[in-house]
């Protein structure tokens, strides 16, 4: 392996080599929590190549693995958008969620019979919750402050909605809307985390960066209601939705801009539209995120400026300091993964353990060179992963690759919260084509 600091080479990096954790399966970045650690093991939700919902059982120190089918033929579609949630409830038990892409006017969930499910056998019926309009992710989290569960969608007007439970997920109040913006067809990318006891942080944008001129926003739940990231309250539960389009927003993390490039490369890049990767907590409890830039045309029916092939994503690392977002360009993505997805970075994660520390997927062929005016990509185009630390707030990364020289790509790393070790990261490899058709493999290193 091979390690940078602050983008240069400086020496090699002993480490222990990726195992595999799964034959086939792939997930989107829009599921949450998307595996979890319980009892000393890992469980990772993901959809396979031929549309089955997968949950995989790890054991980091012996290495064996269980794999259970948990959607049925109706929860089956070759998409990866619908990787199913997982929470642990208090009782003990597993809790998924899922649902699939813009399909169905309903929601999958399944609790498991026992803490530590192996087979198809120690998992309940699959259920299914009607909503009034077709439904489309799951995020699941908590709160121990409150005994009840949430769970994030996208369904209501095609806008972010939620639902809760007061029975630990057997059962599910009507949906409601949480954010109203457009008539139908934008939609707000949303990316949440939670302290699990009274607290729900979400990051979001304005819409889809192919779509929308994006910024970057903050708020947070707490004791029954919604917050900008300072606490002024935005609005109570009951009186939801957030009018955006009226004006009731978060904090700004990212305001978009056009014309000329700023100063500094901390300050973004003209025309560039956000996309949010991840949120966590750091030590103090302040909020850290992790998110895209690419630079769009200003005329919001063009692709790129300059096309797929030439067009190039920036990857920012951002955290509220107590009184104010500070935020980072931290490394070259490369190349959105195919044409017609050209947002599609290969992918960011936070540790939850410790946000100081990034997994990244790149296909620049030096991504952590901050002041290139031109970023070439790396051999055959191919994605891999680094791992990044930093000890001055995201002023400067140390970067050391986790794999290297690939034949084959590396995406979409992921940090399950709990972990007991240094270096715990996920991620998928393999042929990934589209999001409904991919032929990867689960991958991973534990130390």
């Amino acid at each position: 392996m091979t390690r940078w600091i602050l983008g240069w080479l400086v020496a090699p990096w002993s480490m222990a080599q990726p195992v595999e954790i799964a034959p086939d399966g792939a997930w989107t970045f829009f599921n949450d929590e998307r595996g979890v650690f319980h009892e000393g093991l890992l469980y990772l939700g993901y959809v396979k190549g031929d549309g089955d919902v997968g949950v995989t059982r790890f054991d980091p120190k012996s290495g064996s693995a269980s794999h259970v089918v948990l959607g049925s033929e109706a929860a089956r579609q070759r998409d990866d958008h619908n990787n199913p949630s997982l929470t642990v409830m208090p009782d003990g038990h597993l809790l998924a969620m899922y649902a699939r892409h813009i399909a169905d006017p309903f929601y999958f969930h399944r609790r498991s019979k026992v803490s530590s499910p192996v087979s198809l056998e120690d998992w309940g019926e699959e259920m299914r919750e009607p909503v009034a309009d077709k439904v489309t992710y799951s995020n699941t989290f908590f709160l121990k402050d409150e005994g009840r569960v949430w769970d994030f969608q996208r369904s209501l007007n095609f806008n972010p909605a939620y639902t809760t439970s007061e029975d630990g997920g057997r059962s599910w109040a009507t949906v409601k809307p949480l954010v109203k913006t457009g008539g139908g067809s934008v939609r707000p990318y949303f990316h949440y985390s939670s302290n699990g006891l009274g607290r729900i942080d979400l990051a979001y944008t304005d819409g889809h960066p192919r779509n929308v001129k994006n910024s970057l926003y903050h708020i947070y739940y707490e004791k029954g209601a919604f917050h900008r990231t300072d606490g002024t309250v935005i609005k109570k539960e009951e009186e939801l939705p957030l009018d955006h389009d009226g004006g009731e927003r978060g904090t700004v993390i990212y305001s978009y801009f056009e014309g000329e490039e700023p100063e500094s490369r901390d300050e973004g890049v003209a025309n560039g539209r956000a996309w949010v990767w991840d949120l966590e907590y750091d030590a103090e409890g302040h909020p850290v995120c992790v998110f895209q830039l690419h630079p769009h045309a200003t005329n919001d029916f063009d692709r790129t400026i300059s096309g797929w092939p030439d067009s190039r994503i920036r990857y920012y690392w951002a955290r509220w300091d107590g009184s104010g977002w500070q935020v980072h360009f931290i490394a070259e993505a490369g190349r959105g993964k195919y044409r017609n997805e050209d947002d599609y970075a290969g992918g960011i994660c936070l540790d939850p353990e410790d946000p100081r520390v990034v997994y990244l997927s790149s296909n620049a062929q030096k991504p952590f060179d901050l002041n290139q005016q031109e970023v070439p990509l790396s051999a055959h185009d191919r994605y891999e992963i680094y791992r990044g630390t930093t000890s001055d707030d995201g002023a400067t990364f140390s970067w050391e690759a986790l794999t290297e020289n690939s034949s084959e790509d590396h995406l979409r790393p992921f940090v399950a919260k709990g972990h007991p070790g240094k270096r715990h990261v996920v991620w998928f490899s393999g042929d990934y084509r589209t999001y409904m058709d991919y032929r990867c493999r689960v991958l991973g290193i534990f130390e």
